[in-house]
């Protein structure tokens, strides 16, 4: 008994020395927090909102991925990059991120006022059985306050200040879910009492992150600095567009061949499969940043080792999640909603393969080579689209499910091809 307490204060501080473990179980802390009270409020989800009105909120929150990405130009994704060329010279390192905070602001705010102007005809192409009004304007606002607040977290990823990360997102959670379930349950506001919350929620999120990062950054704009950083991160929007369109424009075609029952269904088994996805979304989150530093370092054998040991936490988790997600939706969802776990099983196996696609894409984007990585991104995507909507309209949700993982099949394999072949790659 003693041995065993004592080989535990070993791997506890082995764990705690090590600042890719520390930092790992933080993000996953973090981005689980979200699934995590998602499970809490499913009772209330499936108990007060009909599978339609279910259907309605997760495809607007779905569409939110999507715009919020094209607001910020994947800039989150140059600020967690070029970092680390100006770690020696700190003015220039918050010109840099003031600069890049102040376009992304300039830009998203100017996109969002146009689609405010002509949600008609772009609601109308997005929308066949949702209402225009209000949910393409709670998708504009969710979509803007995301992508304003993308930048503020990448800058913390990149500090390695992930208990930072960590308690901003509990505490953004939390705070959702109250509100939320007030408008809910006491309110009677149906989905728009969700997206409500997430937006009021969100805005002041915005604010509080602002403050928090304010001397991480010099208020600038320098057209060097954004130009660089667009040549890098606009490569990257097929390769971040793609993940989005394999893991949720399915539920968008859905909604244009499906009754919102199905899609309400299909939604929530999606829902339950995403926490493995936020799983290795947080790990990831801790991998790249400490990849990137070993490899500046020259410690390249750390490095491999490190995606080895990644690796194996996809495949061990992945395998055990299968039946604890299905127990979910038994255990936690109403009678209306338990046809939902026969979808679970095939979304989860299409997560695993994208939770694998995570390595070759953190070896490549070390060597800012992501032309390949648009390229694999790309050919998958259009290959979804294709799949959706050849699949759907014969066997429905089933249809959306199989093409996630044939996607995620095509995109793992190219992507893999293209690091080997790379020179440059460990």
């Amino acid at each position: 008994m003693v041995g065993s307490f004592v080989k535990m204060t070993k791997v506890f501080s082995i764990i705690k020395r090590n600042k890719f473990f520390s930092n790992s179980i933080l993000y996953i802390v973090g981005s689980m927090m979200t699934p995590f009270i998602g499970l809490i409020m499913m009772p209330i989800y499936t108990n007060y909102l009909r599978p339609e009105e279910y259907g309605t909120m997760t495809t607007v929150q779905t569409l939110v991925g999507m715009f919020q990405l094209f607001l910020h130009l994947s800039l989150h994704g140059a600020v967690t990059r070029f970092f680390y060329d100006y770690l020696n010279d700190k003015e220039k390192q918050k010109e840099y991120i003031g600069s890049i905070f102040a376009f992304v602001c300039v830009f998203s705010t100017s996109m969002s006022l146009v689609l405010l102007i002509f949600h008609n005809p772009i609601g109308s192409l997005l929308f066949s059985n949702i209402p225009i009004n209000p949910f393409f304007f709670y998708l504009v606002g969710l979509s803007w306050a995301s992508s304003v607040l993308a930048l503020p977290l990448a800058l913390w990823r990149a500090q390695e200040k992930a208990g930072l990360f960590v308690i901003f997102n509990i505490t953004k959670s939390i705070l959702i879910m109250i509100v939320a379930s007030f408008l809910i349950i006491v309110k009677d506001f149906g989905p728009e009492g969700v997206l409500l919350s997430h937006f009021t929620i969100s805005v002041s999120f915005v604010i509080i992150a602002s403050i928090i990062s304010r001397k991480s950054f010099t208020i600038s704009f320098q057209s060097t600095y954004v130009k660089n950083s667009l040549i890098f991160s606009i490569p990257l929007l097929p390769h971040v567009a793609s993940g989005w369109i394999i893991k949720s424009s399915d539920r968008v075609i859905l909604e244009k061949f499906v009754d919102l029952k199905e899609l309400g269904l299909y939604s929530l088994a999606a829902q339950v499969s995403i926490v493995l996805s936020l799983f290795y979304t947080g790990v990831n989150n801790a991998l790249v940043p400490r990849y990137t530093s070993l490899r500046k370092e020259g410690n390249n054998e750390e490095a491999k080792k490190l995606l080895r040991i990644f690796t194996i936490i996809i495949i061990l988790t992945g395998g055990l999640s299968i039946p604890i997600a299905i127990f979910a939706v038994q255990l936690l969802s109403s009678n209306n909603y338990i046809g939902a776990m026969n979808f679970v099983p095939v979304l989860i196996i299409g997560e695993i393969i994208k939770g694998l696609y995570f390595i070759p894409v953190a070896k490549l984007f070390y060597t800012k080579s992501t032309k390949s990585i648009a390229t694999s991104s790309i050919i998958a995507a259009v290959a979804n689209i294709i799949l959706n909507f050849f699949l759907i309209p014969y066997i429905g949700a089933y249809g959306a499910a199989a093409s996630t993982i044939i996607s995620e099949l095509i995109r793992f394999t190219l992507i893999y091809v293209a690091s080997k072949k790379n020179k440059e790659v460990i």
